[in-house]
């Protein structure tokens, strides 16, 4: 979309929703003066921290210092980038995003219109979760008898909309057919397959459990089967697979998608941890034993999307894998995965086999928790398995071939770990070689992947003799604040979102994402006059040099400032909120404005005389130092007699002028 389109999306959406009902979905909002309050579900808030401003469409946890608009707290509350922030609120609100589009357009009822896809994901799964509830046979029988014998009781059937799938060609296309959806659009929505002759479709799942999967906003986007041995028994596709999902769809991604996350979020966050397991059934299982931080990837190994998605809720990752040899691979397969995204990877091998619902379902929750908790670090469980059956003083080779192995991964991480020191007094136990060597081992290893991967990251700053550069009409200076923000992410995670969630406190402590610096000082007091007084900042933006500010985040907001002038649009809060993806960038604004407000009426300048005061301020600043530049120059001892003569003559004609003083020149005119 153009910068353009983007902006007026966005003014749209923010006008057709109410920052009151956003935030009060599932919970209770008391008013409390003209602002009202809400428990903070960041952080475990036992009394309302969380205050919401009705008239700004702003809020503020002072707890765990974030805030924004109603865009920020959609991307806090479910972990996602600004884009998927604008979509879920303008889905919520009704407004098509094509409509700002270039390209092709969508309608109600096409099977490429995302609003069709969710009705119609609904629908199936609805009557799927009705037909298991209310339905009469010898299938939904066996269905519920299956259950049973899984230990699944009713209250976890319903919490998961747990539904079957009778065994016929066409019940979910005849369901969707009553309700005017076409075959195409069963088939676009991967609840129905089209037939090889070309003529019509047939139902995907049959004769199975259906455990409907949704998305953050508790949506119904896709859903999973699994084969119940009684009826596959009776069936023509008795060989069939014992789980499937459905296919990737406009709305489902199985790389990006974790069984249970909406469910699980909440749990995960307060905690900061969180259990990945294999099945549906594993997280039903746990849940319903009240183990709660609990999701299952969807058919695919975990991935890099995964892991970012795990990244913005929990620092720490217990994977839970079954006790047989594959589970050993797939330990082995994410550990470079995680090591490499700055994750807490524990790593849980159930005994004898097991998977996690049969373990919790015969030794119970306490149990399992307890090996939660001795669940030991990847690094420990990897260099265990490297050491079964080596004798490293006299295998050589298989000595050294697992050295490099744990130290190749050792290198993807930063090396200020005390894991990392320990691990090594491990290799140098285990091995008879030095700690000392193994450490240098490790830091050349480090040294050759920096070269490789690094990319240096530099911001030309304009001369200071030049006006600050404007951004350009394709929304240029957009792109630079998110530059901004990439250059302050971890070099090594290239895959960075510009709109990584700022780290709080309370809540995953040891996630690696950048966090702006607060804007403050003489910065802080230009930002709040241009707060107060809008019209003040046309002029800012034409006489403030960006390199006069000391901080990212203060170039970041001027920037924006830059592209709101350049657009023609008003520069005013809602503007810049408006302007402003980045959320953290938006606390920041919210939380200027909110200093601004408490300070209404009791300044003794008005705005007017303490932007001239700034100003001033900052040219003091710069001179300052370019007076200290020179006279190191002078110090340096690099200049001839000449030279030297002639930049203290500047220096002291600089400083005469400075204060006001005539020069001798000015006196002969």
């Amino acid at each position: 979309m153009s910068t353009s389109a983007d902006y007026d999306l966005k003014e749209r959406v923010r006008a057709a929703v109410d920052i009151l009902d956003v935030i009060g979905q599932g919970t209770e909002v008391r008013p409390q003066g003209r602002n009202f309050v809400v428990r903070c579900p960041f952080h475990n808030d036992r009394r309302p921290s969380l205050t919401i401003n009705p008239e700004r469409q702003s809020w503020k946890c002072w707890v765990c210092d974030i805030g924004g608009d109603v865009f920020s707290y959609v991307m806090q509350r479910d972990g996602v980038d600004f884009p998927t922030a604008l979509r879920t609120l303008a889905e919520q609100a009704g407004i098509a995003m094509e409509e700002f589009r270039r390209g092709k357009k969508t309608k109600p009822g096409d099977p490429d219109d995302r609003a069709t896809l969710f009705d119609a994901i609904a629908a199936v799964a609805d009557a799927y979760y009705k037909h298991l509830e209310h339905g009469k046979g010898d299938q939904v029988d066996l269905a519920r008898q299956y259950l049973t014998q899984r230990g699944i009781s009713d209250e976890s059937r319903r919490r998961f909309r747990i539904g079957f799938a009778p065994d016929q060609w066409s019940f979910a296309i005849d369901h969707l057919q009553q309700k005017n959806f076409s075959g195409a659009v069963a088939e676009a929505a991967g609840v129905a397959i089209a037939r090889g002759s070309g003529n019509g479709h047939y139902d995907r799942f049959r004769g199975r459990l259906i455990f409907p999967i949704h998305d953050l906003q508790d949506r119904p986007i896709s859903m999973g089967g699994r084969v119940i041995p009684a009826i596959a028994q009776r069936s023509e596709n008795s060989e069939a697979a014992k789980y499937i999902n459905g296919p990737e769809t406009l709305l489902f991604r199985k790389s990006q998608q974790l069984y249970g996350l909406q469910l699980a979020r909440d749990a995960i966050r307060h905690g900061g941890e969180v259990l990945v397991m294999e099945g549906y059934t594993d997280v039903v299982a746990a849940r319903q034993a009240g183990v709660e931080p609990v999701v299952a990837v969807l058919g695919t190994a975990l991935g890099e999307a995964h892991v970012r998605i795990l990244k913005r809720f929990a620092h720490r990752v217990v994977l839970v894998l079954d006790g047989d040899d594959a589970g050993q691979r797939r330990a082995d397969q994410v550990l470079e995965l995680f090591v490499g995204a700055g994750v807490d990877l524990r790593v849980l091998t159930l005994p004898d086999g097991a998977d996690p619902a049969d373990f919790i379902h015969q030794n119970g929750a306490d149990a399992f928790n307890e090996l939660v908790k001795q669940s030991p670090d990847a690094f420990d469980h990897k260099l265990a398995k490297l050491s079964e059956g080596v004798d490293w003083r006299k295998d050589t080779h298989a000595a050294s071939t697992a050295m490099e192995s744990v130290l190749g991964i050792m290198a993807k991480s930063s090396g200020d770990d005390i894991r990392h020191e320990q691990l090594i007094v491990r290799l140098s136990d285990a091995s008879g070689i030095a700690v000392d060597r193994i450490q240098r081992r490790l830091d050349v290893l480090r040294s050759e992947r920096s070269q490789n991967s690094r990319k240096p990251f530099a911001t030309k700053r304009p001369s200071r003799s030049t006006p600050p550069p404007r951004p350009a009409p394709t929304g240029a200076a957009e792109l630079d604040v998110n530059a901004m923000l990439n250059g302050m992410a971890d070099d090594d995670d290239e895959s960075a979102s510009p709109y990584a969630p700022a780290v709080i406190s309370g809540r995953s402590a040891g996630t690696p994402n950048a966090r702006l610096t607060p804007i403050s000082g003489i910065d802080r007091e230009l930002f709040e006059a241009l707060i107060e007084c809008p019209e003040l900042a046309g002029m800012a933006v034409e006489a403030i040099d960006p390199s006069w500010l000391s901080s990212n985040t203060a170039q970041m907001l001027l920037s924006a400032y830059q592209d709101l002038d350049l657009a023609g649009r008003d520069l005013d809060v809602d503007s810049l909120l408006l302007m402003v993806d980045n959320e953290q960038l938006k606390n920041q604004i919210v939380t200027l404005q909110h200093r601004v407000g408490l300070r209404s009426g009791q300044s003794s300048e008005d705005a007017d005389r303490r932007y001239t005061a700034i100003i001033t301020r900052y040219r003091e600043r710069e001179f300052e130092s370019e007076k200290t530049r020179q006279i190191e120059r002078l110090a340096s001892a690099t200049l001839d007699d000449d030279q030297e003569l002639a930049l203290l003559k500047e220096l002291l004609e600089a400083e005469r002028f400075r204060q006001g003083i005539e020069t001798p020149t000015e006196q002969e005119n």
